[in-house]
C-alpha cells in the first residue's frame, strides 16, 4: 500500500473513532482535577497502548494472512461487523449518557487500566490494516496514536471548563466514524 491522501484520512479518521474512549476518560479526568503532568502522561501512555496495539494487531494478520489467504476475506468481514457492533455501543452509550468517571482515582495503576481499556479496539483496527507494508502499519499506527494523544489533552483541557457533558457528542462522532470505516471495509471486501 502506498501512502496517499485517502491512506492519511482513512488513518486519522481510524485515530478518530479509536480516540473517543480516549476523549471520554480526558473529560472525566479534567473534570476531576487531575494535573498537567498526569495528564500528558496519561496521553502518552494512552498513545503508545494504541500504538502497540494496532501494530500487535497488524503483526498477527500480516504473518496469518501469508500462511492463509482465505482468512483475509474472513477477517475484513469479521472486521466489518466489529466497527459496527462498536459504532452501535457508542450511540447505546451516547444514549443512556453513560460517561467514563475514571478520573475519580488516578494513579499510575488506574492510568494503565484505563490505557488497556481504551486500546481494546485498537487491536483489531491492526487486523484490518494487514495489506499495509511494515513502514505504512508504522505510519498509520503512528497517526493513530498522535491523534490519540491530542484528542485526549483537549479532552482533559474541555474536562476542566465544561465537564462531562460532551462525552454524548464524541461518543455519536466515534460511532459515525466507525461505520465510514466499516463502510470502506466492506468495499474493500467486494
Amino acid at each position: 500500500m502506498h501512502a496517499d491522501g485517502i491512506f492519511y484520512a482513512n488513518s486519522i479518521l481510524l485515530g478518530i473513532g479509536l480516540a473517543v474512549d480516549a476523549f471520554i476518560i480526558a473529560l472525566s479526568n479534567g473534570m476531576n482535577g487531575i494535573g498537567r503532568k498526569k495528564c500528558l502522561t496519561a496521553a502518552i501512555l494512552l498513545a503508545v497502548f494504541q500504538f502497540s496495539a494496532v501494530m500487535s494487531g497488524w503483526a498477527v494478520a500480516y504473518t496469518t494472512y501469508a500462511y492463509c489467504g482465505w482468512i483475509k476475506k474472513v477477517f475484513s468481514w469479521i472486521a466489518a461487523i466489529v466497527f459496527l457492533f462498536m459504532s452501535v455501543k457508542m450511540f447505546v452509550s451516547a444514549a443512556r449518557n453513560n460517561n467514563a468517571t475514571a478520573g475519580e482515582q488516578c494513579g499510575i495503576l488506574s492510568l494503565v487500566i484505563q490505557c488497556g481499556a481504551a486500546s481494546t479496539d485498537a487491536l483489531t483496527v491492526g487486523f484490518t490494516i494487514e495489506e499495509y507494508g511494515y513502514v505504512s502499519a508504522i505510519i498509520c499506527s503512528g497517526l493513530i496514536a498522535a491523534v490519540t494523544f491530542s484528542v485526549y489533552v483537549a479532552g482533559h483541557i474541555i474536562g476542566k471548563h465544561f465537564g462531562v457533558k460532551l462525552g454524548r457528542a464524541a461518543s455519536v462522532i466515534g460511532g459515525l466514524a466507525f461505520i465510514a470505516i466499516a463502510v470502506d471495509i466492506i468495499i474493500g471486501a467486494i
